[in-house]
């Protein structure tokens, strides 16, 4: 006999799948579109800390729409794309050595010790639970040696962090990193010789990410005065210009690369 807790747990999961199904289909369509996602200098850095091979056998977390794993496929001899989003994967163009996989990390799909690197870029404020696990999940299937390459936007200081923690909760339910919570993150996964670099992404327009973020009208204008009606210090934090009725803003990303 089932007990009611059991049911309401299945009840409150199937219901929490449904809410990310229906997140990611209505960023799937224009989320190529982004600023960010595409930014050739994000890319190359990204790419630049991996020190891909020829020989490498690559696993993509949370691989969206492949932006990364087409970046890096020439480099390497096969790259697996993993996402959750099916509506993300559709998007992507299947080509030579990527293949794509709906699959959730954490599931613990493949055997230990398979991947000559690992890569997440913009991926872990997603997972709200069992962040720690994914984590180690991707250190797990490492082989000894192997590198895992991660990367974040953080708040461009502490003194702003309460303040973008505010924006994007209006936007999606996500964690907030800093630098050192990105570190202890894999540090605590198993990784060593852990690197850090920080890359800007200047002038990035607040509007283009609003418009293809999929949110309402209102809340896109509510995230919009809040950063123009935002402290001088926020402003200059941001390094922000008003220009044209958009917003442009200086991203800070972090880019760690760690060995097993």
């Amino acid at each position: 006999m089932k007990s009611k807790g059991t049911g309401k747990r299945r009840k409150s999961q199937t219901g929490r799948r449904a809410d990310t199904t229906k997140f990611w289909k209505v960023r799937a369509e224009h989320y190529n579109e982004l600023n960010w996602v595409t930014h050739q200098s994000y890319l190359d850095a990204f790419v630049e800390v991996g020190k891909f091979k020829k020989t490498d056998t690559v696993l993509d977390v949370g691989t969206g729409t492949g932006v990364v794993a087409r970046a890096i496929s020439p480099l390497v001899a096969e790259v697996i794309g993993l996402d959750v989003s099916q509506d993300m994967l559709e998007q992507t163009n299947w080509r030579g050595n990527m293949y794509f996989i709906r699959r959730d990390v954490r599931d613990g799909f493949f055997g230990e010790g398979v991947f000559d690197k690992v890569t997440a870029r913009m991926v872990f404020h997603h997972i709200m639970e069992r962040t720690q696990g994914a984590m180690s999940e991707c250190h797990r299937v490492l082989k000894i040696g192997g590198k895992m390459i991660f990367s974040e936007g953080v708040p461009p200081s502490p003194v702003v962090k309460d303040d973008y923690i505010k924006i994007f909760k209006l936007k999606e339910k996500r964690l907030t990193f800093m630098e050192d919570d990105l570190v202890s993150l894999m540090q605590k996964a198993g990784f060593r010789d852990i690197r850090t670099v920080i890359l800007w992404l200047r002038r990035m327009s607040v509007r283009n990410w609003l418009n293809k973020s999929g949110l309402p009208k209102s809340t896109q204008e509510e995230i919009y005065r809040m950063h123009s009606h935002a402290s001088d210090e926020f402003k200059s934090v941001y390094n922000m210009l008003m220009v044209d009725g958009d917003c442009l803003i200086d991203m800070k990303m972090a880019i760690l690369v760690g060995r097993k």
